[in-house]
């Protein structure tokens, strides 16, 4: 029992900490892969889960989450993947 009172509290401290850690500044192609990966996941999973009374979220919403769960800056998130690719760039954001 003394384990679960020892694990609890340093969870939270950890979990606090890493919540108030600062976004990531500088992205390289790991890190927009990592983004890329789970912005692919997120958008599969809403086009199977659609519900007509819910509207799904659009992709640059999803990319921006993705951006947000690895702690990237989406603006330089964002400039990468104009760099890098393009065209999925466009089809995410137009032609900003």
């Amino acid at each position: 029992m003394s384990k679960h009172l020892f694990f609890l509290p340093t969870f939270l401290l950890l979990s606090l900490l890493l919540s108030c850690a600062p976004k990531k500044q500088e992205i390289d192609t790991y890190d927009l892969k990592r983004v890329l990966e789970r912005f692919a996941q997120n958008r599969i999973q809403t086009g199977l889960m659609a519900d007509t009374k819910r509207p799904t979220p659009a992709d640059s919403v999803l990319f921006e989450e993705a951006c947000e769960v690895y702690r990237l800056s989406i603006p330089e998130a964002k400039e990468m993947l104009k760099k890098e690719n393009k065209g999925l760039y466009e089809s995410i954001y137009g032609n900003e």
